[in-house]
């Protein structure tokens, strides 16, 4: 790759623009053939730039990419950057949106987290300047269990205000919660440092602490989670947190639900985790599939006959026809 500017700065550029467009994926304005140009668009780019190093081994890259994590340059926002130099922030922009920022937090007190995630975001279109709407916004991400979003916003916060010990706090929290136990004992410490007589900033240290200190595990060997199963990444999976959120919503999963303090035996609890898959596969065949897929190469033995597709057959669910325009 040739370029009139440092290739490490161009590749950290780069990232930070394709964080926007696979951000903009998600956006429902975006038809299935734009968003299939805009995946096209980021796969040209990272192939230009040289972002995937197939070369490296297993090991080299993974620590590679923690180094990189690390390094500020892979958070910036550029979109967000554009809005604060160039977007002027009047003071009814302000007004407005802090008027947004109540609405959201009433939302989150009534636990409805996506909609206040929605209307945090409101907030922060019309003032990309204020560190309380981004973590607020965290806390939205936390509840609904994205917690990588959190701890970007968590970040964005802290470039407008590196003495806002709640958003380190909550940035504590969202690397705990990804495993990241070292990233989030110096961000509790950070917060300490601000409110040093904040017990629950110390407990959470606490916490980080003693699971940084014990020796690593072999998940496989003791009935756990297989050590190459990425789990947070499966749970945490947008598609699957509102499949799930739509099922709990339906009466009969509900009822089947109830039923199971009645069971006192396994066979009748396997049925009814078999029930429940069968379900997940109907409603988003894809997506299910990817999950079996992601479990078979953690080394996950799993009967395929085991939900059945839901005509009736041991096959794999297949993926529905393309809808029409």
């Amino acid at each position: 790759m040739t370029s009139s500017v440092d290739s490490t700065d161009a590749k950290f550029f780069v990232r930070s623009f394709i964080r926007f467009l696979s951000g903009q994926i998600e956006q429902p304005n975006f038809n299935e053939d734009s968003r299939e140009s805009i995946e096209v668009a980021i796969q040209c780019l990272e192939n230009v730039y040289e972002l995937n190093d197939e070369s490296a081994g297993e090991a080299e890259s993974n620590v590679k990419k923690e180094k990189e994590n690390d390094d500020p340059r892979n958070h910036i926002d550029l979109y967000e950057m554009y809005r604060n130099t160039f977007v002027v922030v009047t003071p009814e922009r302000k007004q407005e949106a802090e008027g947004l920022k109540n609405d959201g937090n009433r939302l989150m007190k009534e636990e409805k987290y996506q909609e206040a995630l929605n209307t945090y975001s409101k907030a922060i279109n019309l003032d990309a300047t204020n560190p309380v709407f981004y973590c607020n916004r965290a806390a939205a991400y936390s509840r609904l269990g994205d917690y990588s979003r959190a701890a970007d916003d968590c970040r964005m916060a802290l470039r407008h205000d590196p003495n806002y010990s709640k958003a380190w706090g909550r940035l504590g929290l969202a690397y705990s919660k990804m495993n990241q136990h070292q990233q989030a004992i110096t961000a509790y410490q950070n917060a300490i440092r601000l409110e040093p007589d904040n017990q629950d900033y110390k407990n959470n240290l606490s916490v980080s602490q003693q699971h940084l200190a014990e020796p690593p595990r072999n998940p496989a060997a003791s009935g756990g989670i297989p050590e190459g199963l990425d789990l947070g990444a499966v749970l945490n999976n947008p598609d699957l947190v509102r499949m799930a959120a739509s099922m709990m919503g339906d009466p009969s999963i509900q009822n089947m639900l109830g039923q199971l303090g009645g069971m006192n035996n396994m066979d009748a609890l396997l049925d009814t985790g078999r029930r429940l898959a069968q379900e997940m596969s109907s409603q988003n065949p894809d997506l299910f599939t990817n999950v079996l897929r992601q479990m078979e190469q953690a080394g996950v033995n799993l009967q395929r006959n085991n939900p059945p597709n839901p005509d009736g057959s041991g096959n794999p669910p297949q993926p529905p026809p393309p809808s029409s325009s």
